[in-house]
């Protein structure tokens, strides 16, 4: 819901920041959340921060697209109302952290200004399931569906020519059409769910349920029971209740971060998918369930096999078909198609709006350890930021990804005579000697003094930037420097 935005165009991120006003917004019984005219978060109190599964201190500089997806949508809502400058109230919807957990609720953004000048956001978020707020387990399963709508991509939406890509795709549309259990890795935010979804479409089975879970977003003890369901008096307080493998009977369940669960929990996994049957907690009998099971996992599944994390018996139980989706530096050349897609996408791009050559030149030298996400983001900061121009150029890139660009720059042109490589360990005790005296302080303090003065090489001796990398307060790095006798001359 949009409103005329005069009323509100008087109050300032300051106005809204004072100690009176935090101690407010401190204890409150709804979701705040403040970010600055760039998107960065400043401010979100403890309810909005454990519900989503993060720490006050660990949102806190971080711009919000590093927390949380569109889910859907062109842009977060937050960086709607930023981007538009008025108030959007009462926007009722489902929104996704970073971490892949889904919410269902009801919120309302306020835009601030400084003297006319866009100044930020505040957000109020009051959750539709009440159970959030009381403790009880959040469950990573998406909004409930007809059967006809509860996916959104098909293989159509997965964009790009790279010959791995186009590959993994050509495995996944023959396994689409056989019930048989399918596996699919890669690094986080290659769009593995999105594989998910278009296997499921494309499936005998589009019509009945897709349900998703993340293993890694639900305590061990509660896991069981969301998967399987309970039986009244399994525990104190438990009720009958379906798990999702009974809600997902004829459909797909989908297994994400599978690397996340318990092992113990991977044997009676292991059980169901064999005979093809569920008992629910404290239940003495048994229900037959037709599921097919997709699993998602962010790296290779030998490797996890081989960690001890995942059972080699579950393993081959489930990736009788097994798609490895490339990560973004392996593909580089599909990044023009993707920001195409994003741009045409995007609500009230400017018309016309393209990525100049240099900016091109920088994606596509980038590594993006964030894959398509991270490009999205970056996109979506960049639109932003955009104003009223039509060419995205270096100067309307989101902060935090310029200044990523500038350290691989300054990494890159770093002389090799300070390259970790080629400094002999001064932490090497292989010579010592039984009646030597090498005190362990002295080693450290010779460690954390080459450190710093690379890393500070790195910055061009920004001690801010050089704090930043090594997540130490600019005072705390000041205080070690001078501990160290670190000086200017030493970098």
């Amino acid at each position: 819901m949009l409103i005329d935005s005069k009323n509100f165009s008087d109050v300032s991120m300051n106005d809204v920041m004072t100690p009176a006003m935090r101690a407010i917004w401190d204890h409150m019984s709804i979701g705040v959340a403040i970010v600055d005219g760039k998107g960065i978060c400043v401010y979100m109190n403890e309810i909005q921060a454990r519900v989503d599964g993060f720490t006050t201190s660990g949102v806190v500089g971080k711009h919000i697209t590093e927390l949380y997806v569109p889910n859907g949508m062109a842009r977060i809502p937050t960086m709607e109302c930023l981007y538009r400058g008025e108030p959007l109230l009462r926007k009722a919807y489902w929104y996704k952290t970073i971490n892949n957990s889904l919410f269902s609720s009801v919120t309302d953004f306020y835009p601030l200004f400084d003297h006319g000048m866009k100044d930020g956001v505040l957000a109020f978020t009051i959750w539709v399931d009440s159970a959030l707020l009381t403790g009880e387990a959040k469950m990573n399963t998406r909004a409930p569906a007809s059967a006809s709508d509860s996916t959104r991509y098909t293989f159509e939406s997965i964009i790009g020519h790279d010959p791995a890509l186009r590959g993994a795709v050509s495995d996944a549309r023959v396994a689409a059409k056989s019930p048989v259990p399918v596996m699919i890795w890669g690094e986080n935010g290659t769009g593995k769910e999105l594989f998910a979804q278009a296997i499921h479409a494309a499936s005998p089975r589009k019509n009945h349920p897709f349900i998703a879970v993340n293993c890694a977003a639900i305590p061990e003890n509660l896991l069981e029971g969301i998967l399987f369901g309970t039986s009244k008096g399994a525990y104190t307080d438990a009720a009958d209740k379906p798990g999702l493998f009974e809600k997902a009977d004829g459909g797909t369940l989908l297994l994400d971060e599978l690397n996340s669960m318990p092992l113990g929990l991977q044997a009676k996994l292991l059980r169901v998918l064999q005979e093809k049957r569920i008992r629910r907690l404290g239940a003495s009998s048994e229900k037959d369930v037709d599921v097919r099971v997709i699993s998602i996992l962010n790296e290779p599944p030998l490797t996890a096999v081989s960690r001890g994390i995942l059972r080699n018996d579950l393993y081959y139980r489930l990736a009788v078909v097994g798609i490895a989706v490339p990560p973004l530096r392996e593909r580089l050349e599909d990044i023009p198609l993707l920001i195409a897609s994003f741009l045409q996408r995007a609500e009230d791009a400017p018309a016309g709006v393209r990525v100049s050559d240099s900016v091109m030149k920088l994606f596509w030298g980038y590594s993006w350890p964030g894959n398509i996400r991270e490009l999205l983001h970056v996109i979506e900061g960049s639109l932003a930021l955009l104003g009223s121009r039509n060419v995205i150029t270096e100067d309307s890139l989101p902060r935090q990804f310029r200044e990523s660009c500038l350290s691989r720059r300054a990494a890159e042109a770093a002389p090799a005579a300070v390259r970790e490589e080629d400094v002999p360990l001064l932490d090497d005790y292989r010579n010592v000697r039984r009646n030597s005296v090498v005190p362990l302080k002295e080693k450290i303090n010779a460690f954390e003094s080459r450190c710093i003065r690379n890393v500070l090489r790195v910055t061009g001796g920004n001690v801010s930037k050089a704090a930043k990398i090594m997540e130490l307060t600019g005072p705390g790095l000041r205080y070690k420097m001078k501990q160290l006798g670190i000086t200017e001359e030493d970098y």
